[in-house]
């Protein structure tokens, strides 16, 4: 520290002095004992107490803090209870050093140091903090004080050091350039830690904006699920008590004409039990009347066994009614399962880190591709791409309809879809260079056109601004895949028409300094 910066320290602001028994107030601003005092007793006006220096007004007398240039302790405790250094001259009356000089290797108190500060003698003497132990700061082989710093071994030596002493021929520094030197050295260290810092920084804020959007993503699908589940249920509670009624009236159908067959064979079981109980009556006449009224009985016997016995069908429950009922319901059933595994296929697309070639680097929440020249340290993996910098997304489409937002940043990309065989190194495994993608092109043949390619067949489109944001729309039942534009409103780009038979990955292209980055 300077001299002047130190007397600015250690002056106070009421009589300008050095301080004469320092206290510090509440406000951390610090006065003489007796300056403060003299000051408080002028003020007019009873129990005002106000610092002289910001003028902050305390209610009632403040505790005052005893001052030692950052070592402090109040009036109640004994100086001598300090485990702070103390003056080496202060004999009777212990007092807080408040600095250190090298060269005296003595440390003074506020009262002390003041020859120091004030006397041209002492002006090439070092003042720094209270230190207590001398010989951190000495050479070990001359245990003179450290004065100078050897750059070429990186240590700090003595005058003696460089007169007879290793460091004779070494190139020296003073300690303050030395501790300019390593102040810039540490700074621009620290440059590199800022920029780690600055980067991580970076990257929390895109986790923390990828944790928001999951977030989202999982609460829209809940609660898409969560209607779906209860319509479903409610579709359900009517399904099955419409099926039950078809079969209760199926059985009653049965049941009935069972009852009515069961009806006619009771009657004719009553004719002919009436008939065999007359018969048992007649036979236990005597002969005359049995032979003289046998005739009549006989005929009743005839006429009863003429009687037609009732048909008895086979019954069985009308399955194949029931069974269409149950097929119609299970179409509706299908329905809203599809409904509900589209909630989740619909969900937002994530690119697939297995797949992505050795030259691209995917964001964190990977929803974005860009291209290095630089490879990168990716494990091997047999759906990697090894030629071409190209990654599909982890989710597959084999039904239904989609679309997906796409915005770029370069002039060398394409956007398609691919079959998940489609190869994985050389020139076949191009998108839009075989029979298994479709894709929509820029810059690939000629910069800054458009095209349009499966199976190597190329048309020509017309072209579009630079960044643009593209939408792909993919019906797989009808077979096509179209691109358009996004402005502030759709422009068509074009329309592949096909019959897939695989599922369909979504595939991006993308090289030289361009990005691909997936919407929501």
């Amino acid at each position: 520290m300077q001299t002047e910066d130190l007397k600015d320290e250690l002056t106070c602001a009421l009589c300008l002095q050095v301080y004469q028994d320092p206290v510090r107030l509440p406000c951390l601003h610090s006065f003489c004992l007796k300056c403060i005092e003299e000051a408080w007793a002028q003020t007019p006006g009873a129990g005002k107490f106000e610092c002289p220096q910001c003028r902050q007004i305390f209610n009632r007398r403040p505790s005052l803090e005893r001052k030692a240039t950052g070592v402090h302790y109040r009036r109640s405790e004994s100086p001598t209870d300090s485990p702070h250094l103390m003056c080496e001259y202060c004999i009777e009356n212990p007092t807080p050093a408040v600095k250190t000089c090298l060269k005296c290797e003595t440390s003074f108190c506020s009262q002390h140091v003041k020859p120091h500060l004030l006397k041209e003698y002492y002006k090439d003497h070092t003042l720094i903090e209270p230190v207590r132990n001398f010989k951190e700061r000495q050479c070990f082989d001359h245990k003179k004080v450290l004065e100078f710093y050897c750059n070429d071994d990186a240590e700090c030596v003595c005058g003696s050091c460089i007169v007879t002493g290793k460091h004779k021929s070494h190139t020296l520094l003073s300690l303050d350039q030395a501790q300019s030197a390593i102040k810039v050295k540490l700074e621009k260290e620290f440059e590199k830690i800022d920029d780690i810092q600055r980067n991580c920084s970076s990257k929390k804020e895109e986790l923390e904006r990828s944790e928001a959007e999951i977030k989202t993503q999982i609460n829209q699908i809940k609660e898409k699920l969560s209607k779906n589940f209860s319509e479903w249920r409610r579709k359900l509670d009517e399904d099955e008590e419409s099926t039950m009624r078809v079969i209760d009236e199926e059985g009653l159908q049965a049941l009935s004409q069972i009852r009515s067959c069961s009806e006619a064979l009771n009657s004719k079981m009553e004719q002919i039990a009436l008939i065999d109980r007359e018969i048992q009556s007649f036979l236990q006449k005597d002969p005359l009347s049995i032979i003289q009224n046998s005739t009549q009985l006989i005929s009743r016997v005839k006429e009863t066994k003429r009687i037609t016995e009732p048909d008895v069908p086979v019954v069985i429950l009308n399955l194949s009614n029931i069974s269409q009922q149950l097929q119609k319901k299970l179409k509706g059933w299908e329905m809203y399962h599809t409904d509900i595994l589209g909630a989740i296929r619909n969900s937002p697309l994530n690119l697939d880190p297995k797949t992505a070639n050795f030259n691209l680097i995917l964001s964190n929440n990977l929803r974005s591709v860009t291209w290095t020249g630089q490879e990168q340290p990716y494990p091997p993996h047999p759906q990697r791409f090894k030629d071409c910098p190209q990654v599909l997304c982890s989710q597959s489409f084999s039904s239904g309809s989609h679309s997906w937002d796409v915005q770029i940043d370069g002039n060398e990309w394409g956007v398609g879809i691919v079959y998940e065989s489609l190869d994985r190194e050389g020139k076949s495994s191009y998108l839009g260079s075989n029979s298994k993608s479709w894709s929509l092109d820029c810059g690939y043949i000629i910069p800054d056109y458009l095209w349009a390619r499966h199976n190597s067949q190329f048309t020509l489109l017309p072209s579009i601004q630079f960044n643009p944001r593209i939408r792909v729309q993919l019906d797989y039942e009808a077979g096509t895949l179209s691109f358009h534009q996004v402005t502030d409103s759709l422009r068509h780009l074009h329309t592949f028409q096909s019959t897939f038979t695989e599922p369909l990955f979504p595939a991006f292209y993308c090289y030289w300094n361009t990005s691909i980055k997936l919407l929501s």
